[in-house]
């Protein structure tokens, strides 16, 4: 079966809409670093996000008392964090299909994602949460295609585990398109900042990824999780890396192995407060 971009969008309501929350933080990360009362603002009205930043907040407050509001977690987190916690949060939570799809296993992965792809861009001084976001949205099309073709996505799984190949290779081959192309319109759909939808588009693109700052980041950051195991099946296959992309945001892998440790620790405690 070959299908097109318009005939996936034309049926995009079959996903959740992003909550109200994501997209003020992410539009307010495209325009202008939030402050403190603005965070507040965003999270207040979400009783799911508020529960796991209270959670996150006091399970870091050990001797300095009991955490009862989201400005107090912003003070003891700071605000990168709450805002990390709260986007990854408000995401997981809507998208958490009924089905047999393993969501647990997609959500595992970018977490995995977004922690490496804050990292690389923290190195390359970029904005950490611009990416972390796009990171952890990174793989969003396989959601609208194994719901709007979930017997003809499932043909495309069993292919990548027959021939041990790369995910974007089997669904080209069964659907004609693949996963980043799907969610990088489907980004563009949902009107997101256009650095979340390009490096979408790009994460799987090797060598002809585009020269785009968050792109770069997600991408060698998808590559950096598979090779740490960061949620994938240890068996996955990692993906070709670009080394345009490392050079574009300054990675030098034998001094940016010296991250790796901080990486994982920070992805084991992002499993530990999203409950994944």
């Amino acid at each position: 079966m070959k299908i097109s971009l318009e005939q996936l969008l034309t049926q995009a309501d079959v996903l959740p809409t992003l909550p109200q929350v994501v997209h003020r933080i992410l539009h307010a990360l495209a325009n202008e670093r939030a402050d403190t009362d603005t965070l507040v603002d965003h999270v207040a009205g979400d009783p799911a996000v508020v529960a796991r930043v209270l959670a996150a907040a006091n399970a870091s407050a050990v001797g300095a008392g009991h955490v009862d509001s989201i400005r107090q977690a912003i003070l003891l987190l700071g605000l990168d964090r709450v805002r990390t916690i709260t986007l990854a949060t408000a995401i997981i939570d809507r998208f958490r299909p009924t089905s047999h799809y393993d969501a647990q296993h997609l959500w595992l992965h970018s977490v995995g994602v977004a922690v490496c792809s804050q990292a690389v861009a923290q190195h390359a001084e970029l904005d950490a949460d611009m990416a972390y976001a796009a990171g952890l949205l990174h793989d969003i099309g396989q959601l609208l295609l194994f719901t709007v073709v979930p017997q003809h996505y499932e043909a495309v799984l069993r292919l990548k585990r027959e021939r041990d190949i790369c995910i974007v290779d089997a669904e080209r081959e069964v659907l004609g398109i693949d996963h980043a192309l799907v969610g990088g319109a489907l980004a563009k759909h949902w009107r997101l900042p256009l650095p979340i939808v390009d490096a979408i588009a790009a994460h799987h693109a090797g060598e002809t990824v585009p020269d785009t700052e968050i792109g770069d980041a997600v991408h060698v950051g998808e590559v950096l999780s598979h090779g740490l195991d960061l949620g994938a099946s240890p068996n996955d296959l990692v993906p070709d890396l670009s080394e345009l992309a490392c050079a574009r945001v300054g990675i030098n892998w034998r001094e940016f192995s010296s991250h790796f440790a901080e990486i994982e620790a920070r992805f084991a405690v992002a499993r530990l407060v999203l409950g994944l």
